[in-house]
């Protein structure tokens, strides 16, 4: 749902998290007008990438249009742009791990929030079995919703952070009090932590044991708010092998 948030909000929230990570110079009109092209840029980088958010891409852009995201995607916009003007203040050598680490999960969340699923159906001229009824001996095309559930792919090894956003679930001055996660047999949670309205979690691929692939397990993570509300995350996470083949 598009807001009236702008790309000039993302910038700000960006220096916001560079301050947290220890730059304290205020950014003059050239850095937010590099800022901007920076976004633009990154936007257009996502875009062929297919990870389409929704962002609003401008011929000539201005800090004060809305970028017509959902607020889900904000806070990934927010970090890794944060990140990608670390250099200009002297921190591409040396970054903050915290803000990396965010970044990362950041992009995590949008690649698979905007990966296309593709849906399988029988073949038209498939029998469709004993019990159907009359006159519908083979299987038709059937619409079905699209699953709007990600998946996330890994590869068995593998140890990644993730973050959970709940922002756009929370109503006007409620936050996330307390959550539980719990994840399939072939998943290792090896760290969690809340920092509201997100939780970030640290997955290690284990796989079966044996280096075999699986084809679907879940993380669950169900979160309380201050007012006593739940909500219940299912991630879908498909775990496959790294090895080289003869």
């Amino acid at each position: 749902m598009a807001t009236g948030d702008t790309k000039g909000d993302i910038i700000n929230r960006a220096f916001s998290a560079l301050r947290i990570s220890g730059i304290t110079v205020d950014p003059s009109p050239e850095d937010l007008a590099l800022a901007l092209v920076k976004l633009e840029n990154m936007a257009a980088e996502f875009a062929g990438r297919n990870i389409r958010t929704g962002y609003l891409l401008e011929d000539d852009p201005d800090p004060g249009t809305p970028h017509n995201m959902d607020r889900k995607f904000w806070h990934s916009y927010d970090v890794l742009l944060a990140v990608r003007l670390m250099p200009d203040y002297g921190k591409g050598a040396m970054p903050d791990v915290t803000l990396i680490r965010q970044a990362s999960a950041g992009f995590s969340f949008l690649s698979s929030m905007t990966a296309t699923i593709k849906q399988v159906q029988y073949p038209s001229r498939m029998p469709v079995g004993s019990g159907a009824s009359v006159g519908s001996k083979f299987f038709g095309k059937v619409v079905e919703a699209p699953n709007a559930v990600p998946t996330r792919i890994m590869y068995i090894g593998d140890i990644t952070t993730f973050v959970e956003h709940f922002d756009s679930y929370l109503e006007t001055a409620e936050d996330i009090a307390s959550y539980t996660i719990a994840a399939s047999t072939g998943l290792t949670i090896t760290a969690d932590a809340l920092a509201t309205p997100d939780v970030t979690y640290t997955i290690q691929a284990v796989g079966n044991g044996d280096g075999s692939a699986n084809s679907l397990l879940q993380v669950k993570i169900v979160a309380t708010t201050t007012t006593g509300r739940k909500e219940t995350r299912i991630i879908n996470f498909k775990l496959l092998e790294s090895s080289i083949p003869d």
